[in-house]
């Protein structure tokens, strides 16, 4: 199923590509041409059903972090001045592919990834002119170490007949975009930089398209929509210019399946400069090696982090201040939150019925039960890894969740599912309508459609997992696709369109249902969240759901007694 020694090939035929090597240049456009900042693109019609719309791919929205510029923040992409051929997709950004695998179908894989893909519904065959259309940017999940914006898993053909303009892009990951050493030349977050970059690349070029560049909603899934919590909170949007409103799947910037302290992410670089080899104390020196190390090193160092925990072993970080550095994460993402910080963008957020589902097969190849039984501190949730009171709550997690002697592979799945996704999502939620400000609605996703992606992949689903609400909502293009005739005739396209519905509205309305009674923002009525088991409003309580109840009043009090912010 992961076809690693495919992509192992595919990994090392691609690597160490010069500015724009593998891009194609024409004369002339016979396509659907348009124009950004950086030159003229020439991009392809095509058609969904009753809808035409154009799509321009592979567009560079900035300079690749090539050479001395592998760890900077981005740069102005360079000119061209022939026609970009914006018919394919470029390359996916630097990776080991270990979930997904057959969905995914990159063209190549190389640090020359830093492109977008824009598609715009056409006004008699031309990119509109009469309407602003609100723009949709995705950040792509993966654990913040696979993943692309490709169309493979991202197509947009059911957003396009509902009047939006849909973005997705590449941005760096693994160590490449998230290691931090603490210093001017490796501060860490520069993944979150580079969607900082796309996003203003949008303001400066979204207009162009036909889009409004006053209307962006930020939707993110898994490490995505962890990603889009995180800039809420990030000093380099609280001007409001950049996106309007945010959508977040399975993810939070707090609570959830990442740690992002300092001291965590400071053992994390340690452990990953010894197994590249590098044992220099000077940080310039460090950074040296790093710059010149094959790509092939970093994904081989870090794929055995990976496989040592299960976790990712990058993730975004409370930054220091470096002179010269624009800071990202400026203080623990918690306290921000309790500033006031993204609480007047309006969100819609959820989660799925049995989210580690998905990586049940992961758990298992990686033997984390064995060493969650030899290791106790593995039972904590990721944030909690380094509270100075580990020791104390190690034995409560396992009181909750193992029921004999050692963890079964069915009670890692339910930890994983409740401590590393639901609960930060749930989080989330609370402290927004504790706060006050800008509307949120909540769901949770436990659809059990009659034809499932993941099953066709060969998970033999019970419930619904993570990622299969993103399934209904872009679809997918590979040989493992369920067909577009099945899903048809099928009551699963009913709850396709409905769940578009559901992100169309809040994209154009701030509002899933249109209807205070189908669908309470969670700041009333007892804090109330939809959820789909079908195609049909059905709210659920908080405090009336004992289930969820219990596992956010045990996971409150973990955290509130562990201090897990180890802030002061």
């Amino acid at each position: 199923m992961l076809r690693l020694a495919f992509f192992a090939v595919l990994l090392v035929g691609a690597l160490g590509s010069s500015d724009y090597t593998n891009r194609v240049f024409k004369e002339s456009c016979d396509g659907l041409s348009a124009e950004v900042d950086s030159g003229k693109l020439c991009g392809l019609i095509k058609e969904y059903k009753n809808t035409t719309f154009g799509t321009f791919r592979g567009v560079p929205y900035a300079k690749p972090p090539l050479a001395e510029l592998r760890f900077k923040e981005l740069q102005k992409a360079e000119a061209w001045e022939d026609y970009f051929d914006a018919s394919v997709e470029g390359s996916i950004c630097p990776q080991r592919i270990i979930l997904f695998g057959p969905l995914m179908a990159p063209r190549s894989i190389g640090e020359d990834c830093i492109n977008a893909n824009i598609h715009v519904p056409l006004e008699n065959g031309a990119l509109p002119t009469k309407t602003k259309l609100p723009i949709i940017v995705w950040v792509h999940g993966g654990a913040f170490t696979v993943g692309s914006g490709d169309s493979d898993v991202y197509g947009p053909e059911y957003l396009m007949s509902r009047g939006v303009i849909v973005i997705t892009f590449n941005y760096r990951l693994g160590a490449l975009g998230f290691l931090s050493l603490n210093t001017p030349s490796v501060p860490g977050n520069s993944g979150l930089r580079d969607i900082l970059t796309l996003l203003r690349w949008v303001q400066e070029n979204g207009a162009k398209f036909g889009g409004d560049v006053d209307d962006v909603t930020l939707f993110g899934q898994s490490a995505g929509a962890s990603a889009v919590h995180m800039l809420l909170l990030s000093p380099q949007t609280q001007n409001g210019k950049l996106f309007q409103k945010a959508i977040l799947q399975s993810g939070s910037a707090v609570r959830s399946f990442f740690n992002y302290q300092p001291p965590y992410t400071a053992t994390v670089a340690q452990t990953f400069l010894t197994l590249m080899g590098i044992n220099s104390t000077d940080p310039e020196e460090i950074h040296k090696q790093l710059i010149e190390a094959d790509i092939e090193q970093y994904i081989e160092a870090s794929s055995t982090m990976q496989d040592a925990t299960g976790l990712p072993p990058f993730a975004p970080v409370i930054e220091s201040t470096h002179e010269g550095v624009n800071i990202v994460i400026d203080k623990d993402p918690e306290e921000l939150i309790e500033m006031g910080r993204g609480q007047n963008i309006p969100m819609l957020l959820g989660f799925t019925e049995d989210e580690c589902f998905t990586f049940r097969g992961r758990i298992a190849e990686t033997n984390l039960t064995t060493k969650l039984d030899a290791n106790a501190d593995l039972a904590l949730p990721p944030a909690l890894a380094t509270s100075p009171l580990k020791d104390e709550l190690s034995p409560r997690m396992k009181e909750r969740y193992v029921s004999g002697e050692k963890i079964t592979l069915d009670e890692f799945q339910n930890l994983c599912s409740e401590a590393y996704f639901k609960y930060g999502v749930i989080y989330t939620a609370q402290r927004r309508e504790q706060l006050g400000g800008a509307e949120s609605f909540l769901y949770q996703f436990a659809y059990r459609g009659e034809h499932r992606l993941l099953d066709v992949l060969g998970y033999k689903l019970k419930k619904t997992c993570h990622f299969e609400d993103v399934t209904y909502v872009f679809q997918q293009h590979t040989n493992v696709s369920i067909p577009e005739d099945v899903f048809e005739g099928s009551v699963d396209r009913d709850m396709q369109n409905w769940l578009v519905d559901i992100v169309i509205n809040f994209v154009k309305k701030s509002d899933p249902a249109g209807s205070v009674v189908n669908w309470p923002p969670i700041s009333r009525f007892l804090f109330r969240y939809q959820d789909i088991v079908e195609n049909k409003y059905k709210t659920a309580s908080l405090l009336t759901d004992t289930k969820t109840k219990d596992l956010v009043d045990f996971l409150t009090k973990l955290y509130n007694d562990g201090a897990a912010t180890q802030r002061g």
